[in-house]
């Protein structure tokens, strides 16, 4: 009897918790990048692009570096989209600038050099929902200033 009691506890322990929690991936809504906010950086992104004539890999990740849209112009080689995904994750996680971590590598600070899958070279940026990190816009396919540049029309900044 105690067992079967005891069973029942935890179920319905178990059961409320599972009740009161959130489900995985939900996030309040100003924390997750949606489509169509990755669909207009990315029209932002590829006008900038169009404007300097160059053809660009163009990648927006949520929050956790996720690929959210990735796109290529004509031109834009498939390595500039691998680039511009890890630019993009990078920018995301961290919530910064990827060109301030080539800079810092650039100043001889080489341990950066030791984390696996981070791009160190600039061309993108969070992107932000007032204070909170949502996502980072990658682009790969100009000079690390031109590809920055861009990342930087892209978020509207």
């Amino acid at each position: 009897m105690m067992n079967m009691l005891s069973s029942r506890t935890t179920a319905a322990a178990l059961a409320a918790a599972l009740i009161a929690a959130p489900a995985y991936g939900q996030t309040r809504p100003n924390t997750a990048i949606t489509l169509g906010e990755a669909q207009a950086v990315a029209a932002r992104a590829q006008r900038a692009a169009a404007e300097k004539n160059i053809d660009v890999a163009i990648v927006v990740v949520n929050r956790e570096g996720r690929v959210i849209l990735a796109q290529r112009m004509d031109r834009s080689s498939y390595i500039h989209l691998e680039l511009a995904e890890r630019k993009a994750a990078t920018a995301a996680v961290t919530g910064a600038p990827t060109s301030l971590f080539e800079k810092v590598v650039d100043a001889g600070k080489t341990s950066l050099l030791s984390v696996p899958e981070i791009a160190l070279i600039g061309g993108a940026v969070p992107l932000r929902c007032g204070d909170d990190v949502i996502g980072g816009v990658g682009i790969s396919g100009g000079s690390p200033e031109d590809d920055e540049n861009i990342s930087l029309a892209a978020a509207g900044l």
